[in-house]
């Protein structure tokens, strides 16, 4: 063999042992075998899209096939979940699902645009992370403890933002006022942001928002943290307690992003994901940047997802029925 063929030679077997995992996985005829979509149901920019993009590439170096993701707000997550929800069960259109979609607004809408326990397939919790109670500086109350006794001794005279009726933040009010029976009024608005610089200006006393958007608030002093609604504390601010540990019984409040399909996907796709999921959730980086905006890595079974959804649809559904809060 002459130093051409060679070279030949050895770039052609160098390149069948490099193959890219696209093509290892087109060869095998696995899935996914094209581009795959994951929808995100809420605007572009918030905690479930910086989580969706950051799996979605993980998943694409995976499973060698891209995972894109297409924002379709509208109707608190319902308008993108439903398409979702119709699309053929191939496992090529899925959806990163928030803790509000699927426990919370079956139980806030009269008409509900899908079944989220017979219309989608639950394959994976990818993250969780908790809500934080925060109130303006100068509110004389440095605990919950404190808040609850304020609030009780001037009743209708705290007010708490959120950025609308029956999200997650006016429903863990809601469900402050019904496990102290605290006197807080709410003050729904056109968006989290604003309530967050009425929280900052003082023209509202507080409200409850995602740890990742309050971080830097909390950090620069122009909020105080007083509990996070987590089972445990958070990592980014372990000095801050829950607020079970201070003083209030049988609450959590928990955000999260979880990953579903149509009804009927196959076996084997939910499988090849949620492993995929569980593998990338073990990623000290991927933990790392999670961690970053307080939240944590989960990567649990469909059947572990079932249970959560089945625990949370009962608890949210009390406190809706509570608070009044309707959507529609």
């Amino acid at each position: 063999m002459d130093r051409k063929q060679f070279l030949s030679t050895a770039v052609a077997l160098g390149a069948g042992a490099a193959l890219s995992p696209m093509a290892a996985f087109a060869q095998a005829g696995r899935y996914p075998q094209k581009v795959v979509r994951i929808v995100v149901p809420y605007l572009a920019g918030g905690n479930l899209d910086v989580t969706t993009r950051l799996f979605a590439q993980h998943l694409t170096e995976e499973l060698g096939q891209p995972f894109v993701v297409e924002n379709r707000p509208g109707a608190n997550g319902n308008t993108g979940t439903e398409q979702v929800a119709r699309m053929a069960a191939d496992g090529y259109s899925l959806v990163m699902v928030s803790a509000g979609t699927l426990t919370i607004n079956p139980a806030l809408y009269r008409n509900m645009p899908f079944d989220p326990e017979k219309d989608l397939t639950h394959i994976s919790i990818v993250s969780t992370g908790p809500m934080v109670l925060q109130v303006n500086p100068n509110l004389p109350a440095k605990t919950v403890q404190e808040l609850v006794e304020l609030a009780k001794s001037q009743p209708g005279k705290l007010n708490f933002g959120s950025g609308g009726n029956g999200t997650l933040a006016h429903l863990s009010l809601e469900m402050l006022k019904a496990r102290t029976g605290a006197n807080i009024v709410h003050v729904a608005y056109k968006g989290t942001s604003l309530a967050t610089t009425d929280v900052m200006a003082g023209h509202i006393h507080g409200m409850f928002d995602t740890l990742s958007t309050a971080t830097p608030l909390i950090k620069d002093g122009k909020v105080r943290a007083l509990a996070v609604t987590s089972a445990k504390r958070s990592a980014a601010f372990p000095n801050v307690p829950t607020i079970a540990e201070a003083g209030v019984r049988d609450y959590v409040a928990e955000t999260w992003a979880g990953l579903v399909g149509p009804a009927g996907l196959p076996r084997d796709v939910v499988e090849r994901l949620q492993t995929a999921i569980a593998k990338i959730a073990a990623r000290p980086d991927v933990q790392q940047k999670l961690a970053a905006g307080g939240s944590e890595a989960v990567g649990n079974t469909p059947e572990q997802f079932r249970q959560t959804l089945v625990k949370e649809r009962a608890s949210w559904g009390e406190i809706v029925k509570i608070s009044g809060a309707r959507a529609d």
